[in-house]
C-alpha cells in the first residue's frame, strides 16, 4: 500500500502566491472599467494614511466582498497574499483598523457620490451586450438582524429573531439580468411600504430616457399593496401585478368570481373591486387557484389563501393580459428571494462592520457596487449559462484557485493548476475582457 510524503520542510520564502488566483479576471475586467481611475477622479475622501488613497481602499473593500471574507477583521490574511497585493497594486494590505477608520471617514456627500459612480457606470453598461426595450423591476425587503449596539438598529419585524434589533433594507433588482438597480438601507422598525413610493422615483430616475414608462413593470409583494402605491404606478403609466392582501373583502370576492380551466386542476378568473378612497374607479384583480396540496410550506405563504379545496393568489394589476399570463408573469419574482439569499450569505449584507450608522451604509453602498462588478462581469465574459448564477459557483469556478505570480521572459505569468476544470472557460473569459467593446463616452450621473 502506497504510503504519503513521511518527511518535509517547510520554508516561508515565497513572496507572490495566492489561493483566488481567479481574481486576475475581476482585476482586468475592472481595469477595463477604468473603476480605480474613476473613483480616483469622481470620489475625494479624506485620508490620514497617506500609504493609500481612497481609490486603493475602496478596492480592496470591493475585492474582499468578493473573494468571500466576509468580516473586515478576516482580511489580515491577504497581508500575507503577495499575488494579490500585486494584484490590487499596493506594497501592503491596510489593517482592519485603517478599513474601519476609512468607512467612519466616509461623510454622506461622499457615500452619494460613490451610489452616482455605481449608476454612471450601470448606465454606461445598459446596453451590453444588446440593447433593451423593456424592464421589469423587482422591489422586497429584508431583516438583518444585528448583533451588538449599532446606531439606528431597532426593534420591528424580525421573522427568525424575535425581539431582536434589526435594519430593514429595501432592494430593487431587474429581472431580465437579475441587476441590481437601487437599495436604501433602513432602521428596523420600519414597515415594507414606509418610503416606497420614494424609493421607486429613484428607481425611475436612473431608467435611460430610451425606455418609455409605459414599458416599465413592477412586481411586489402584500407588504406594498394599498391605494396610495396603486394611485401612484396609475399615475407615472407603469404597469403593475401586486399581490393582494388578505382582507375579508377580497377573500370573499375571490372565491366567488367566475373561473375557467387552464389545466391540472388550475383555474383562473377575475374581478373588479374599488380600493380608492372616495373614487369609484375599480381596479382590476386576478385569482389564479388550485387544488390543496401537501406541502404546509406554500399554504403559509404570505400571499396566499385556501379554503377547504383550493389555494388562492390574488394580484391586483393594471396589465390587459389574461389572469393565467399575469399569473406566469409574477411567478419568476421569486428570484428576488434568491437574490436577496446571496447578499446575506455569499456577499456580506448580514455582516455589520461598525457601530457607526454613516458607516454603515457606506458599507452597504461598497457591497452593492461590488455585487453589480460581478453581475456585469457575468454578463459580459462568462458564458450564458452562468448569468443565473450564484457568487458562490463564480467563485467555486473561477475565483478560488490556487495561482503563482512569476518572471518569464521579462513577461508576468499567472501559473495555474495544469488539471484545472475550467482552463476553456477561464480563457475565452480572458479574451472577452481584452476584446470588450464599452462605449465612447463614460457620463457621471449629476
Amino acid at each position: 500500500m502506497p504510503k504519503g510524503t513521511r518527511i518535509v520542510h517547510f520554508s516561508f520564502d515565497e513572496t507572490h502566491i495566492t489561493h483566488f488566483g481567479g481574481m486576475w479576471l475581476i482585476q482586468r475586467f475592472c481595469n477595463k472599467l477604468k473603476i480605480r481611475h474613476l473613483l480616483k477622479r469622481y470620489i475625494q475622501a479624506p485620508a490620514r494614511n497617506s500609504d493609500y488613497h481612497s481609490s486603493d481602499l475602496i478596492l480592496a473593500l470591493m475585492f474582499a466582498v468578493i473573494m468571500g471574507l466576509r468580516r473586515i477583521n478576516k482580511t489580515e490574511i491577504l497581508k500575507y497574499n503577495g499575488a494579490f497585493l500585486e494584484m490590487l497594486g499596493i506594497n501592503r494590505f491596510p489593517d482592519q483598523s485603517t478599513l474601519r477608520r476609512f468607512l467612519k471617514r466616509l461623510s454622506p456627500e461622499t457615500i452619494r457620490r460613490l451610489g452616482r459612480l455605481h449608476d454612471s457606470l450601470r448606465a454606461y453598461l445598459f446596453s451590453l451586450p444588446a440593447k433593451r426595450t423593456t424592464l421589469i423591476f423587482d422591489i422586497d425587503s429584508v431583516v438583518v438582524t444585528i448583533y451588538g449596539n449599532q446606531e439606528k438598529a431597532k426593534i420591528g419585524y424580525n421573522p427568525k429573531k424575535h425581539g431582536r434589533r434589526s435594519y430593514h433594507p429595501l432592494l430593487c433588482f431587474e429581472s431580465h439580468f437579475q441587476e441590481f438597480w437601487h437599495g436604501s438601507l433602513r432602521p428596523g422598525n420600519v414597515a415594507s411600504y414606509t418610503g416606497a413610493i420614494s424609493f421607486i422615483k429613484t428607481c425611475l430616475k436612473k431608467v435611460p430616457k430610451t425606455i418609455a414608462r409605459s414599458r416599465i413593470r413592477f412586481r411586489m409583494d402584500p407588504g406594498y399593496y394599498g391605494s396610495p402605491m396603486i394611485r401612484f404606478l396609475e399615475a407615472i403609466g407603469c404597469g403593475y401585478v401586486i399581490a393582494a392582501k388578505q382582507y375579508p373583502n377580497i377573500k370573499r370576492r375571490a372565491r366567488t368570481c367566475k373561473f375557467h380551466s387552464v389545466g391540472c386542476g388550475w383555474q383562473a378568473g377575475e374581478f373588479r373591486e374599488p380600493i380608492f378612497w372616495k373614487r369609484k374607479k375599480k381596479c382590476r384583480f386576478v385569482v389564479v387557484r388550485h387544488p390543496v396540496l401537501e406541502d404546509p410550506e406554500e399554504s403559509r405563504q404570505p400571499e396566499l389563501f385556501k379554503d377547504k379545496k383550493y389555494i388562492y393568489h390574488v394580484f391586483v394589476t393594471n396589465l390587459t393580459m389574461s389572469p393565467w399570463r399575469v399569473y406566469l408573469f409574477y411567478r419568476p419574482r421569486a428570484t428576488i428571494e434568491k437574490n436577496i439569499r446571496e447578499l446575506l450569505y455569499d456577499y456580506p449584507m448580514g455582516k455589520i462592520p461598525t457601530d457607526s450608522w454613516i458607516s454603515n451604509v457606506a458599507f452597504f453602498q461598497i457591497l452593492l457596487f461590488a455585487a453589480d462588478i460581478v453581475h456585469w462581469f457575468k454578463r459580459l465574459c462568462l458564458p450564458k449559462e452562468y448569468l443565473t448564477t450564484t457568487l458562490e459557483t463564480i467563485r467555486t469556478d473561477f475565483i478560488v484557485v490556487p495561482a503563482k505570480l512569476v518572471k518569464k521572459d521579462r513577461r508576468n505569468v499567472v501559473r495555474l493548476p495544469h488539471d484545472y476544470h475550467y482552463q476553456k472557460e477561464f480563457l475565452q473569459a480572458f479574451q472577452k475582457i481584452c476584446n470588450l467593446r464599452l462605449p465612447p463616452k463614460f457620463r457621471f450621473c449629476k
